[in-house]
């Protein structure tokens, strides 16, 4: 039999690993069972509706129940994940190799002229799900029917623990290289963004542009990018805030799990101004090389007040600075929500605010 070849990023599991995969499922199921009875006499601590307080009850317990290699066993690594969705959609999917050991995805006409560069979340331990590449292939359809001619590039980078901080930021910062000179765009036709971890990478290039990382080469930009955006981004790794004990039962993550994934990302490194952009002084965003930056948050989620404090910090030396709140919606709402037809309040601010700046 020909050997398969095992994707880098998942983990072989041993015996005991592999059979606690099992046990966790029964945990979910009767945790879940359990917040279908309990759920109808909630209070104003859990999601204010139904469904959500299911999906949240699933999602914060299955990633705080597994391992972050049980994790990694268990999941579709991110090109597997973007070959089915494209395969689903009818799309020839394209990759490209990029510096530093990785690779980039396109979504959309790779020559169009304008492009969104979007680093997926998942704590830098998770892969891409599915409803990453959905998003933005409707972002796509919904926009170029209506004149504009964007693509979305979405590069992988290294999930951790297999690699440590700064190497995905390295990667990002290749990532924006090949954009920039391999497909010969101006910056201005640029939007560079992402959601939960992706959302600190963003955040972090952009930081990187005006105050580079003393391991990354810098990077020179003929004009400022045309925008920036976080989504639910993860931009104090301290779980000490109001937000992660007034959402705690509302979001699908937990404090223990944060806490082992900016470990496990950061690998015993100090923490510093680019592994959470909260920690570097507010005067570094003043000279940010964007137009515009936006910054999405939920009002369930754990993240908000870290969130609110970032957006304010940076709002007060970079005026053209946005911060919006989706009511109702916990981490991530539309990748791992259930946004349903009409979508999220952030997924559709967030489509319209690319609109307007591609």
């Amino acid at each position: 039999m020909a050997n398969i070849k095992r994707d880098p990023m998942v983990p072989e599991l041993g015996f005991w690993e592999r059979a606690d995969v099992q046990l966790g499922k029964l945990n979910i199921l009767a945790n879940v069972l359990y917040a279908a009875i309990t759920g109808v006499f909630r209070g104003k601590s859990s999601p204010k509706f139904y469904s959500a307080h299911l999906l949240a009850t699933a999602i914060r317990t299955t990633v705080d129940r597994y391992s972050a290699r049980q994790t990694q066993y268990m999941s579709p690594p991110t090109p597997e994940t973007y070959k089915a969705v494209m395969k689903k959609r009818g799309l020839e999917p394209e990759t490209v190799s990029l510096p530093h050991d990785t690779e980039g995805y396109w979504m959309g006409n790779k020559d169009a002229k304008n492009v969104v560069i979007f680093f997926h979340g998942g704590g830098f331990v998770l892969a891409a799900v599915a409803p990453h590449f959905e998003f933005w292939l409707n972002v796509l359809k919904n926009l170029n029917k209506n004149g504009h001619d964007i693509a979305v590039f979405f590069p992988r980078y290294t999930q951790s623990p297999h690699a440590t901080y700064p190497t995905q930021l390295r990667q990002a910062a290749g990532a924006l290289q090949y954009i920039l000179n391999e497909t010969g765009r101006s910056p201005s036709n640029i939007v560079v963004g992402g959601d939960s971890a992706g959302g600190n990478l963003a955040l972090a290039l952009l930081l990187h542009l005006s105050h580079p990382h003393p391991e990354i080469d810098p990077i020179s930009l003929s004009s400022p990018l045309a925008g920036v955006f976080g989504l639910a981004p993860w931009v104090n790794f301290s779980t000490d805030w109001p937000s992660f004990k007034e959402n705690a039962y509302k979001d699908i993550l937990t404090e223990r799990v944060l806490n082992e994934w900016s470990g496990t990302y950061h690998g015993g490194k100090e923490h510093d101004a680019w592994s959470e952009p909260d920690r570097a002084p507010a005067e570094w965003w003043s000279d940010a090389k964007t137009e515009r930056i936006l910054l999405l948050a939920g009002s369930d989620e754990l993240l908000l007040s870290p969130i609110e404090s970032f957006a304010k910090k940076v709002k007060a030396v970079f005026p053209n600075t946005t911060y919006l709140v989706g009511v109702d919606e916990p981490h991530d709402m539309p990748f791992y929500g259930n946004p349903g037809p009409e979508g999220s309040y952030t997924g559709n601010e967030l489509r319209q605010w690319i609109a307007s700046r591609l």
